[in-house]
């Protein structure tokens, strides 16, 4: 990961939030859009009712593998509680969109419910038989 880039970018968000709190008209959020426009090479974010919140120009060098900076960065904001605002609604996507705002790829994904994967499933039924046959001793 750029560290340069990296910074850009999460100072970038953390902009475009507190920008998203003094535009705030009462909604809530529940999205942001990424916008990289390689022809001038800025970035812009953009909230779920299309506002701009804020634009970045990027050095030019720093384009390599902005996505995947981009995606480490929102997951490091995510682990920070960043995104744990009171105007920030859950399940809460940040996308990468196209100039006509199509979503080209889902970054990162953020919901109070509980996620699991195949560790927590992997022994349970050997887990409730055990449990189970110690009850009924």
């Amino acid at each position: 990961m750029n560290k340069q880039l990296a910074s850009i970018l999460e100072i970038a968000i953390k902009e475009s939030l507190a920008n998203y709190k003094v535009k705030d008209d009462g909604n809530s959020l529940s999205d942001l859009y990424f916008y990289h426009d390689s022809e001038d090479n800025s970035f812009v974010i953009y909230s779920d009712t299309e506002l701009e919140l804020n634009k970045v120009q990027l050095p030019d060098e720093q384009v390599f593998n902005i996505i995947h900076t981009l995606r480490q960065v929102l997951q490091q904001a995510g682990r920070e509680r960043l995104f744990d605002r009171n105007y920030i609604v859950k399940p809460f996507t940040a996308s990468l969109i196209d100039k006509d705002f199509i979503v080209l790829e889902e970054l990162f994904f953020l919901d109070d419910t509980l996620k699991t994967g195949d560790t927590i499933w992997k022994n349970i039924e050997k887990d409730l038989d055990d449990f189970l046959e110690n009850l009924l001793k």
